[in-house]
């Protein structure tokens, strides 16, 4: 399961797509298909849970989690 933490939601997709990415890799082994199909592979549509970190009280947000849905 991906996921990605970064203080910013930006940080948080970044650190997810990392990781999305090179478990799609492997999953579904693109190194040996087209470009085109590689492609089209990374064109699905991939669900993902957004929870926020707040500060103590809930005054300020502290950080960003992007992840897979639990399951």
């Amino acid at each position: 399961m991906a996921e990605g933490e970064g203080r910013t939601l930006q940080e948080a997709f970044d650190a997810y797509a990392e990781q999305k990415s090179a478990e799609v890799i492997e999953e579904q082994e693109v190194n040996s298909k087209t470009f085109q199909q590689g492609m089209q592979v990374f064109e699905n549509y991939h669900p993902v849970e957004i929870l926020v970190k707040t500060r103590p009280h809930n005054q300020w947000v502290k950080g960003f989690k992007v992840k897979d849905p639990s399951r």
